[in-house]
């Protein structure tokens, strides 16, 4: 997810993560599971009383075909009700896609880390404005930079992301993994873009380096960090962080265009995005966590006010109606990520005022615009159909 895309990669690889479908398999009155019976009988789509579910529903399938995407994956909820989920389209191609399908979440993982960043602020284990030499002394500038312009990507560090380098190294091998230090290698090859603090600039380099401090200041792996304090308190028991290019079945596969030939990218590593996309889930999953950053369900009144507050307005671009703060982007009254990776386009959204959640998952077609995150229009459709008078103002 960035607020500004510079690079073709940067745009498919932002960011921004989301999901949206039912992890759950219903049964028909015949006793078939849910994806038995859309094998045979087509779109895997929840039965709901919601009057506006069938709309939904259809906006998702015409965007499939206008946009040229295989498969897709949706859900809404109102507070914890589900209005509306679904499979459209195929994974793999030939199958017909359902609800419970595990998928690369993406961006929605960064504001996780924030939660435990505020968490472990709380508790007296680390300081969010105390410079991050004392885990990391040997990063540039680490005794300017703190943990909280890391999650709020202030610190000025360059995006490796848009390294041309690291574009070389991994469009000649999607499968090759990368450790940390590879990454602030490539951060660091180019000069930061401004002093830390004084402006922003959305950077993955920002979210792997915030997963090694937290990671030194517990004394625990980022992956047992996330499952302690965010997906058992949850119940997100599908949810998992990987190291490998490992995925559990059923799987949404991941299909692009972007190194210039169709191909099914669902393995292509996914710690060339450390700590801000090595992550699995279904979509049931993501919006329960999408529920639970948007209600503040795992953080104190103090520590949730100081999640959402404006104060990175001012900043570069951000403005009080339009800010970046720990790993979500601020719409209004929305809250908004928008993860993008190998062929997976993701969106969810938060409406603050209704509790309302929409979150979308959607893989490439032959012809889709791999520049683009797809699901942005699918999200921003929804959204003006529940809300004609205050629709989400994505970018």
């Amino acid at each position: 997810m960035s607020l500004s895309t510079r690079s073709r990669l940067r745009r498919t690889a932002t960011a921004l993560s989301i999901v949206l479908a039912l992890a759950t398999v219903s049964c028909g009155s015949d006793g078939r599971s849910g994806e038995q019976q859309s094998a045979e009988n087509g779109p895997d789509v929840a039965d709901t009383d919601d009057p506006n579910a069938d709309k939904i529903a259809a906006i998702v399938r015409d965007k499939l075909t206008e946009l040229d995407l295989s498969g897709a994956v949706f859900g809404v909820w109102r507070g914890d009700e589900e209005i509306a989920a679904g499979a459209v389209g195929e994974s793999p191609l030939g199958v017909p896609a359902t609800r419970d399908m595990q998928l690369r979440v993406g961006q929605p993982m960064e504001p996780m880390l924030s939660t435990i960043l505020l968490q472990l602020g709380e508790a007296g284990t680390l300081i969010l404005d105390e410079p991050i030499a004392k885990w990391v002394p040997d990063f540039p500038r680490a005794d300017k930079i703190t943990p909280r312009m890391l999650a709020n990507s202030t610190t000025g560090i360059s995006d490796y992301v848009t390294n041309p380098d690291f574009l070389k190294i991994f469009y000649a091998n999607p499968i090759k993994g990368f450790t940390s230090q590879e990454i602030f290698d490539l951060a660091n090859a180019r000069p930061p873009l401004f002093e830390p603090g004084t402006s922003f600039a959305y950077a993955h380099s920002d979210l792997c380096l915030l997963g090694v401090v937290l990671e030194k200041a517990a004394g625990k792996p980022l992956g047992d960090l996330l499952k302690e304090r965010i997906f058992t308190p949850l119940g997100m028991d599908a949810s998992s962080v990987v190291l490998t290019p490992q995925m559990s079945e059923p799987i949404l596969h991941g299909y692009t265009n972007e190194r210039g030939v169709f191909e099914d990218s669902t393995f292509w590593n996914p710690t060339a995005f450390l700590n801000s996309g090595n992550m699995n889930s279904t979509v049931a999953e993501v919006a329960r966590w999408v529920r639970a950053l948007g209600t503040g369900e795992l953080l104190s009144d103090t520590a949730f006010t100081e999640m959402m507050a404006d104060k990175t307005a001012g900043l570069g671009p951000l403005t009080a109606d339009k800010y970046f703060a720990f790993g979500t982007v601020h719409l209004g009254s929305w809250l908004l990520m928008n993860p993008a990776f190998g062929g997976y386009n993701g969106i969810a959204l938060y409406e603050t005022e209704s509790k309302t959640t929409i979150v979308v998952y959607a893989t490439l077609g032959p012809t889709a615009n791999a520049n683009a995150n797809n699901t942005v229009p699918i999200g921003k459709e929804i959204g003006a159909l529940l809300f004609p008078d205050n629709p989400p103002k994505v970018p």
